[in-house]
C-alpha cells in the first residue's frame, strides 16, 4: 500500500513539474492538484469540495427612513477535510463605517457606524461583541469558536441586524425616494475554498462576487403600496395581489407575448395590494437581491427553456411604457439564444427581472439584473452573468475576467449573430478598448489577481482584454470545437468555482491542443502584440510579430479595379516563430495592403503597404484640425496630434490613441469603428465623434 501512496505522489510530482514547464502556477494551486480537489484534465478532482449555506431571513423595510431591520438563521456546513476554528461573516454595508477603506466616493449621509449588529448567535449562545473572540474589521466579522466545527458537521448561527439602504448607487441603492434595489443586505457567511482558505478581502466597491452555494427562504414586510421583486419564485401571490393582478401574473407564467402585470392605470388612485408580506424562496443560488417601488410598471411573459417556463419580467418607472416596450422581448430571445446557441446550456433558473433605475451601466444578481436603461447591450450583458458568477462560481474578487470578460464577449457575439445577422469574427472589435492599453506599464499579466488592479486598469483586465483573448482562442478552435469546449467547461463546473486552470485544461482536454502558446504570453508574461509588414515581392508578403503575445493576422488587399481580397490567419500562426510569409494573388494589380489595420497592435504604422507616410505625403491637413477638443458631456479631452505625419486621436480617460486617415470630408480610424468630422464654420472649430464600437457620437469644441 506504502508503494502504491508513493507512486502516486510521485505521478503528480511529474505531471505538475510538466505544467509549470509550460506556464507558471502558484503554490496555494499547486497544493489543490497535489489535494485532487482540482484535477490536470480540467474536471473537478475526485476530492472537490465546497461548503454550502442556508438562509432563512424575515426583514422589514420603511422606505421613508430607507431602514432595513433583519432577523436571520443561518445554517453553514462544513464540507471542507478541515476543521475550522474561526468563522468570517461579511458585512458589506460597513463599507460605508467611519474610517473604512473605499475605492470610489460615497454619498456622505452614508458616511456612518455600519451594521448595527443587534444580536449574534452562535449554536445559540449569544456573542459578547466586545470579547476577544470577536474582530470586527474592515466589511469582515471574524467569529473565533469555542469548539472547532469540524470536517462535515453544520452550525447555526442567529443574527439580529439594522442597516440603511445607500443613497450612493453602487450596485444597489436608492433609484428614487419611493423605487430601491437592495443587495449586499444580510449578513452573509464568507467562503472558505480549497485553493485560498477563507476570503478575507474586504468589499470596497471595486471587485464583485464570490459567494458559496446556498439556499434561501426570505421574507420581507413592506408598505401594501409597494411591489417587491427578488432572487427565486413568490411563495405566496394568492396573499400579495388582488384578484385582477393575480390573474394577470398566472396568466404571463405561460403567455408566450409581453403582457403587463402592473401598468399606470393600476397604480392611480391609491394603488394597494392585499398585503404587504412578501415570501421568497431560491435554492442553490450564491446570493439574494431584491427591488421594490410603489410607481413601477411590471411587464412580464415566459420562456420555454428545457421543456419549462420561466418568468421574464421588465421592471421600470411608469409613464413611458413605449421607452421599455423592447426590453421583454429582448430578454426572452437572449435567453433563448442562451439556451440552445451559445453558449448552448439552458438557463438554469426560473425567474429572471431586469430592474430599470441605476443612473448607468448594470449590476446582476442571481435571477436579478439592476439596469441604468433598456438597452440591448447592457440587457443581454447582465442576463449573460446568470451564467457566470451564478451558476458558475468563479472567484470574481481575484479573477474578474473569468467572468466579465466572458460576459463582454459573449454579449458581442449573441448580440451580432441573432440581433444582426453578422457572422464575422470579433477579435476585430477590441482595437480601440485594448490597443491604447498595450505594452503601458500598468498593463499587467491578466492572471494578477484583480484586487491588485485599481481605476486606471481594472476595466481593461476584466472585460475587453480577456474577450479579446476569448475570441481569439474561437477564432482558432472554430465556432464547433470552441462551442464544443466551451459547453463542457459551464457543465463541468456548473454550481463550483474553478480557478483559471480549470478553464484552461478543460479547453486542452476537449480540444486535444497544447494551447499554452495562447495561454503564457497573454495571462502569464508581460508583453504586446506589434506586427510589421516586411518585403512584398512576387506575391510574397512578409509579416513579422515584433512582440511577444500572438494575435491573428488579418490581411486586407484592393486592386487597382477597386476590387478586394481578405484573409485571416488564426493567432497560432506565431507558435513557431516571429516571421510568416503569406501569399497574396494578383500581386501584379494590387494597390494597397493592410495587415491588421482592426486588430490590437502595438505600432500599427508599418502594417500597411504603401506605408501609412506615403498615403499622407500628399494629403494637405487643415490648421483647425489639430489640436485638443473638450468633449463636455464626458468631461474628457480629445487630443489630435501630428505626429511625424500622421494624424492620431488621443482620448487619454479612455485609453484611446489611433492613427485616422482622411476619407471624403471625414477622418477615419484604421479599423473603421472612429468617425470624426469637423465644422470650423463658427467661432470655435466644433467635432463629432462616432464611437462606432460602443454605439455613441460625442461633441466637443477646440479648446
Amino acid at each position: 500500500m506504502r508503494q502504491i501512496v508513493t507512486l502516486i505522489t510521485l505521478m503528480l510530482c511529474v505531471s505538475l513539474v510538466a505544467q509549470e514547464k509550460r506556464f507558471f502556477m502558484p503554490k496555494e494551486m499547486q497544493q489543490a492538484y497535489k489535494n485532487g480537489t482540482r484535477s490536470y484534465d480540467g474536471k473537478p478532482g475526485a476530492n472537490y469540495w465546497h461548503n454550502t449555506v442556508d438562509y432563512t431571513i424575515k426583514a422589514t423595510i420603511d422606505p421613508e427612513t430607507r431602514g432595513i431591520s433583519g432577523e436571520s438563521t443561518i445554517t453553514y456546513t462544513n464540507n471542507s477535510p478541515d476543521d475550522l476554528s474561526t468563522l468570517v461573516v461579511r458585512l458589506y454595508n460597513d463599507v460605508y463605517r467611519k474610517g473604512n477603506p473605499r475605492a470610489s466616493r460615497v454619498d456622505e449621509r452614508d458616511v456612518d457606524d455600519g451594521v448595527t449588529l443587534n444580536m449574534v448567535q452562535v449554536r445559540g449562545d449569544s456573542l459578547d461583541m466586545e470579547s476577544r473572540s470577536v474582530t470586527r474589521n474592515g466589511t469582515n466579522l471574524f467569529i473565533r469558536l469555542e469548539e472547532a466545527l469540524k470536517s462535515g458537521e453544520s452550525i447555526d448561527l442567529a443574527i439580529n441586524w439594522e442597516q440603511f439602504v445607500p443613497y450612493t448607487n453602487r450596485r444597489t441603492g436608492v433609484a428614487d425616494s419611493t423605487s430601491f434595489f437592495v443587495a449586499y443586505w444580510y449578513p452573509q457567511v464568507a467562503v472558505y475554498d480549497d485553493v485560498f482558505g477563507w476570503d478575507t478581502q474586504n468589499y470596497s466597491f471595486r471587485t464583485e462576487f464570490y459567494n458559496n452555494l446556498a439556499n434561501f427562504d426570505v421574507e420581507f414586510n413592506v408598505p401594501e403600496s409597494f411591489t417587491v421583486w427578488a432572487t427565486g419564485v413568490l411563495q405566496n401571490p394568492e396573499e400579495v395581489f388582488n384578484a385582477d393582478i393575480l390573474e394577470r401574473y398566472n396568466t404571463a407564467m405561460t403567455a408566450t407575448e409581453p403582457m403587463d402585470i402592473i401598468n399606470g392605470d393600476d397604480l392611480q388612485g391609491g394603488f394597494s395590494h392585499k398585503s404587504g408580506t412578501w415570501k421568497f424562496k431560491a435554492d442553490e443560488v450564491p446570493d439574494f437581491a431584491f427591488a421594490m417601488s410603489d410607481h413601477y410598471d411590471w411587464n412580464a411573459a415566459s420562456q420555454k427553456v428545457d421543456g419549462k417556463d420561466v418568468l421574464i419580467s421588465s421592471v421600470y418607472p411608469s409613464g413611458n411604457p413605449q421607452g421599455f416596450a423592447a426590453m421583454t422581448p429582448n430578454q426572452q430571445k437572449t435567453m433563448k439564444h442562451f439556451s440552445e446557441d451559445i453558449p448552448g446550456v439552458a438557463y438554469p433558473y426560473p425567474r429572471f427581472t431586469t430592474f430599470i433605475g441605476l443612473g448607468g451601466g448594470g449590476m446582476e444578481f442571481p435571477m436579478m439584473a439592476y439596469n441604468g436603461g433598456p438597452g440591448l447591450g447592457v440587457t443581454v450583458h447582465e442576463m449573460y452573468h446568470m451564467y457566470f458568477p451564478m451558476y458558475v462560481r468563479v472567484n470574481e474578487r481575484r479573477f474578474a475576467w473569468m467572468d466579465e470578460g466572458w460576459a463582454d464577449y459573449i454579449t458581442s457575439l449573441v448580440t451580432n449573430r441573432f440581433f444582426q445577422d453578422d457572422q464575422d469574427p470579433l477579435f476585430t472589435n477590441y482595437k480601440g478598448s485594448v490597443g491604447g492599453m498595450q505594452g503601458q506599464y500598468e498593463d499587467l499579466p491578466l492572471f494578477t489577481s484583480s484586487q491588485f488592479m485599481d481605476g486606471t486598469n481594472y476595466g481593461y483586465s476584466a472585460y475587453p482584454l480577456p474577450a479579446f483573448i476569448y475570441s481569439m482562442l474561437h477564432h482558432h478552435l472554430g465556432d464547433e470545437l470552441f462551442l464544443k469546449a466551451y459547453k463542457e467547461y459551464i457543465n463541468r463546473w456548473a454550481k463550483k468555482s474553478p480557478i483559471p486552470y480549470d478553464f484552461f485544461y478543460t479547453f486542452e482536454d476537449v480540444s486535444g491542443q497544447d494551447l499554452s502558446w495562447l495561454w503564457k504570453p497573454w495571462f502569464f508574461d508581460y508583453g504586446y502584440p506589434d506586427v510589421q509588414i516586411g518585403e512584398f515581392k512576387k506575391g510574397k508578403l512578409q509579416v513579422m510579430n515584433n512582440g511577444k503575445r500572438p494575435v491573428p493576422v488579418k490581411v486586407e488587399v484592393t486592386y487597382n479595379d477597386e476590387t478586394d481580397f481578405e484573409l485571416s490567419n488564426s493567432a497560432s500562426v506565431w507558435k513557431d516563430g516571429s516571421q510568416v510569409e503569406i501569399e497574396i494573388p494578383n500581386y501584379k494589380e494590387v494597390k494597397t495592403i493592410s495587415v491588421n489595420a482592426s486588430v490590437p497592435d502595438l505600432d500599427d504604422s508599418d502594417n500597411f503597404f504603401p506605408s501609412l507616410k506615403d498615403r499622407m505625403a500628399g494629403v494637405e491637413v487643415p490648421d483647425y484640425v489639430v489640436g485638443t477638443y473638450t468633449i463636455a458631456n464626458f468631461n474628457i479631452q480629445a487630443m489630435m496630434a501630428n505626429e511625424d505625419g500622421l494624424i492620431k486621436v488621443k482620448v487619454p480617460a479612455a485609453g484611446m490613441n489611433s492613427v485616422v486617415l482622411p476619407k471624403g470630408d471625414k477622418w477615419e480610424s484604421l479599423d473603421g469603428m472612429i468617425v470624426i468630422q469637423f465644422d470650423d464654420s463658427g467661432e470655435k472649430t466644433a467635432m463629432t465623434m462616432e464611437l462606432k464600437q460602443f454605439g455613441v457620437t460625442v461633441q466637443g469644441t477646440k479648446d
